[in-house]
């Protein structure tokens, strides 16, 4: 339960606001600057509801913030100023606090605000501990968000780690396919045998079926000895089918005939060989389901998709891409030998605001080269390139409801998540920016 430091020297309204949110916080009561130091001391409470006006004195409730923040500067003080003061909140903001209210105070505002604080508190506690916000897909490689898009991929990747069931991955390109593929076997019982990729578009179409299947020495020109297939080497292990719509129509009757009975025959071969391999295919090609699609057979598409998982795009994926910004930034330090590589704030806006039509690859690309491009460790918006078309994809609703929310969180941070002066400094009343924050789903 958080703990609540009420810095009030009206005793009957301070037993009010107690029995008020006494079933929420762990509430401390202080009177004079004495004992609310000690107080905030001894306890070490997180939040602050503090009395501007104590003994009458408003330089008295700033002496008190003063002596809070001095002990901790994130401290999280609300001060309830009287109403015959329109500057006294603001000026406290500026010094410190993070909120204020105006008396009469009306207890569900506080208690909105209290909220916010507390949630503000657990996010700093939690992002001062380093953590991993994600699930692995092997030892090199981890699969990151915490969208609940991601969040319900995650979950259907735990399950399906309990079956043998194919699966079809698809999504725009760079969204992760591969990754998603190694999560499924890293999660599977297949684990510790082999994952083996193979990229159906980079594979010449003469090529393809004696990559795939196999074949025996003289079955063509130039086979002098007997090969294995790619199939046949993953035998107890996974293999993944990367861009399976680029694979010909001809070979995708020998596909699905091997996904039937997990048999197999090497070109030139009279033998039928039992593989036991599970089949992971992804596509970034829609409408596979239509029979008159151009890409896939309808019956492979079924028997590959027993299960299918949609990766989002990154443009859906809201806060992951800061997170993922982030890592790659992490990682790039060591990469690249830069121990203090970091992204600055206006670069981090830029970031979030951008669509990312190439997704998560492209979002790694621009940050490999602006970790090298950029002065003195720190990665500024130009050195990441990114044109000004970052809407183009949009209709005209899409696009303002974009900049708005971009605008909105970007004024946030800022202000630190204080709403009055985030509000305050993009011209709006409190009430309208908190309506606003109510659209868009944001988290001050």
């Amino acid at each position: 339960m958080i703990k609540l430091l009420l810095i009030e020297d009206n005793a009957g309204l301070r037993e009010q606001m107690k029995w008020a949110l006494a079933d929420e916080y762990e509430v401390f009561e202080a009177e004079t600057l004495d004992t609310a130091v000690a107080t905030y001391k001894s306890h070490m409470t997180q939040v602050v509801c503090l009395d501007m006006g104590l003994e009458n004195n408003p330089e008295r409730g700033l002496e008190v913030l003063d002596a809070l923040l001095r002990i901790d500067r994130q401290a999280k003080i609300i001060v309830i100023t009287s109403n015959t003061s329109e500057t006294l909140g603001p000026r406290a903001v500026e010094l410190g606090a993070f909120d204020y209210l105006n008396k009469p105070v009306e207890i569900e505002e506080l208690k909105v605000i209290l909220a916010r604080a507390s949630r503000i508190l657990q996010l700093e506690s939690a992002s001062s501990e380093p953590q991993e916000i994600g699930l692995v897909s092997d030892s090199e490689f981890l699969m990151l968000g915490s969208s609940d898009a991601i969040l319900q991929i995650f979950n259907h990747i735990r399950r399906l780690a309990k079956t043998e069931v194919s699966v079809l991955i698809t999504g725009e390109s760079g969204t992760g396919k591969e990754l998603c593929a190694r999560a499924v076997h890293y999660h599977s019982q297949r684990r510790n045998q082999a994952f083996v990729p193979i990229n159906c578009g980079a594979i010449p179409e003469s090529l393809m079926e004696s990559e795939l299947f196999g074949y025996m020495k003289g079955a063509f020109t130039g086979a002098n000895a007997d090969k294995m297939g790619l199939l046949e080497s993953a035998d107890k292990g996974t293999v993944f089918l990367d861009e399976i719509g680029d694979m010909p129509k001809s070979l995708q009757v020998k596909l699905l005939r091997f996904l039937e009975d997990q048999k197999l025959q090497r070109l030139g071969d009279t033998r039928l060989r039992s593989v036991n391999v599970r089949i992971i295919a992804a596509t970034n090609k829609n409408n596979l389901a239509d029979e008159n699609n151009e890409v896939m057979r309808t019956d492979l598409y079924y028997r590959l998709s027993e299960f299918e998982i949609r990766l989002p795009p990154l443009r859906e994926r809201g806060n992951d891409i800061l997170l993922i910004a982030r890592k790659v930034a992490e990682k790039n330090r060591k990469k690249f030998d830069m121990p203090k590589l970091k992204l600055s704030l206006r670069a981090e806006q830029m970031i979030a605001a951008y669509t990312w039509p190439g997704n998560v690859r492209e979002l790694e690309n621009r940050l490999n080269r602006a970790s090298i491009t950029c002065m003195n460790q720190t990665i500024e918006p130009d050195d990441l390139q990114i044109s000004d078309n970052s809407y183009a994809s949009l209709n005209l609703k899409e696009a303002k409801g974009l900049f708005e929310k971009n605008f909105l969180v970007n004024s946030l941070k800022q202000a630190k998540g204080n709403i009055s002066l985030a509000a305050k400094n993009i011209g709006v009343t409190r009430p309208t920016f908190y309506d606003l924050i109510k659209k868009y789903d944001l988290e001050a």
